[in-house]
């Protein structure tokens, strides 16, 4: 049997934190897509990095223009930034990162370099002025195509379309067997507290990584 699930909670569906269903689809977490966490990194007016952990992106587009797709909010830094600048560079970290990557959901004023701030060091970029963090395996420089609001009443949120100007992976994350290889990237996925239906109790969001020792051949 399944639950059918309207666009609006049901009456008496409780929010975890105030607001939760006004700034996302309570099928975000009632559904709860486990998505790759990046870091998206730009640069402020004064030079200084700006950085900010997200979940919502991936890579799109053909071999000959290869493209990556991301949802921003409206009030975020990285919004402004990516429209003022026209570009970003999305940046992969390994999941032992974790407390290191999670500084850069903080509020930094604007003489703060939030990549050092996050405990992490800068590395720059070969082709756009945004810098790269240099602790991350993989990185893809972009340059921006297009913004686009994502909702036609609320205007929270922006998709943002950068086409991939160049991208980098470290060595030792490199290996001849995919299993190995993926071990290493240590790739972290983001799964926000789960709501369940029935009961509508909330349970904690975590971060997890690939369980490589279970996958199974294509």
């Amino acid at each position: 049997m399944k639950i059918e699930l309207p666009v609006i909670p049901p009456e008496g569906t409780k929010e975890a934190w105030e607001g939760q269903f006004e700034v996302f689809s309570w099928y975000h977490f009632v559904i709860d897509v486990p998505a790759p966490v990046f870091i998206i990194t730009t640069l402020k007016e004064n030079g200084l990095s700006n950085a900010q952990l997200s979940a919502w992106g991936m890579m799109a587009g053909s071999g000959n223009e290869p493209k990556f797709i991301l949802q921003v909010h409206n009030y975020t830094e990285t919004r402004k930034l990516i429209e003022s600048t026209k570009e970003f560079v999305i940046n992969y970290p390994i999941i032992t990162l974790k407390d290191k990557f999670m500084r850069s959901i903080n509020r930094y004023d604007d003489n703060t370099d939030e990549i050092i701030a996050s405990g992490l060091q800068i590395e720059s970029s070969q082709i756009v002025k945004a810098p790269r963090i240099k602790e991350c395996f993989a990185h893809l420089e972009c340059k921006l195509d297009w913004m686009r609001d994502v909702e036609s009443e609320t205007k929270f949120s922006t998709l943002v379309q950068g086409s991939i100007v160049h991208a980098a992976i470290s060595e030792d994350a490199l290996s001849d067997d995919i299993r190995e290889a993926n071990k290493k990237r240590g790739w972290v996925y983001d799964i926000q507290e789960a709501l369940n239906p029935k009961t509508g109790n909330h349970n904690k969001g975590i971060f997890a990584s690939l369980d490589i020792a279970s996958s199974i051949d294509i």
